[in-house]
């Protein structure tokens, strides 16, 4: 039987038991027929050793040469059989009814994707934080002007959309999905689960140092040149000028938080020519976080005793 939706999940080197949680989350989905296809991208161990134990006849584990996550997941759509597609990571867990809700959201159309929130958690999946939105319908500014916050894993797309956006293109550093994300929906309108859809897993070393601020610098400015390549209309116009100016708030952010105050203030500077007051309002917070750290902690009180 075609299934309604396939949950196609990149893998490389991945931890054994987050690996099995994941794909048991995909596997466990309710309310809907799925299929797991995980893509080992050339995985040094390979991942189908991972889930030995884990006999289902809807699991499939597609092995390739490593070409890294963009090739893993351009693999799981030439496997994928559903009509919906959702991608998955290899070390996050979904909500059981999630994949059934974003699916009742599209129905029968195919220029509908739905989406959920993510809740941030830790590696033992306590939570941390929410990455949601409340956009609906046609956001391909805010998305361009980094304003869609929604996590690729918590969003199903119908397969014509997914063909039509092109495959996943890897080289970037924090924002290949944003890239692919924004090439969807360019030509799909978009719909709102507010409950969790997935539960994000961030682990490792954060990324604060100003070199990796200035890599993800380089990404913005890729995905905005990549989109201007395909809207030429809009080369020189205010969209353009609007989305430079977003990119160069956000590193200016990025960058006083890596310690590179120079770097941030010559981003706010060049900001403030196409966004005056989202600039100086910007200004206003880092300089009040700076007071704020910079302030000495309060002497503890002396407690009063008997004098000697």
């Amino acid at each position: 039987m075609t299934p309604d939706v396939t949950l196609a999940m990149a893998a490389w080197r991945p931890d054994g038991a987050w690996l099995r949680e994941a794909v048991a989350s995909a596997l466990g989905q309710r309310g809907c027929t799925v299929e797991v296809v995980v893509v080992d991208d050339g995985s040094p161990d390979p991942v189908a050793g991972f889930l030995a134990g884990l006999v289902d006849p809807r699991l499939r584990v597609v092995r390739i040469e490593h070409g890294g996550t963009a090739a893993a997941r351009n693999a799981g759509i030439a496997e994928a059989q559903g009509r919906l597609i959702r991608f998955l990571d290899a070390d996050d867990v979904l909500d059981l009814e999630s994949t059934a809700r974003l699916a009742a959201l599209i129905g029968q159309r195919d220029d509908v994707i739905a989406y959920g929130s993510t809740v941030v958690c830790d590696e033992l999946l306590r939570p941390t934080a929410t990455i949601a939105s409340d956009l609906e319908g046609d956001v391909v500014v805010p998305c361009l002007l980094g304003r869609l916050r929604v996590r690729h894993v918590s969003m199903v797309f119908p397969r014509r959309v997914v063909e039509r956006a092109g495959p996943w293109v890897g080289g970037f550093e924090i924002s290949e999905d944003w890239d692919f994300v924004l090439r969807a929906v360019e030509h799909a309108v978009v719909r709102r689960d507010p409950a969790t859809a997935t539960y994000y897993r961030r682990h490792g070393r954060s990324r604060t140092g100003a070199a990796d601020v200035e890599a993800g610098e380089r990404d913005r400015a890729r995905v905005i040149e990549r989109y201007l390549e395909r809207h030429p209309e809009h080369r020189g116009a205010r969209l353009e000028r609007a989305a430079r100016a977003a990119a160069d708030l956000d590193r200016a952010s990025a960058y006083a938080a890596a310690g590179a105050a120079g770097t941030a203030v010559h981003r706010l500077a060049r900001a403030a020519g196409s966004e005056p007051r989202a600039a100086a309002s910007l200004a206003a917070r880092l300089a009040a976080r700076e007071v704020r750290r910079r302030a000495p902690w309060p002497s503890t009180p002396r407690r009063a005793g008997p004098e000697t």
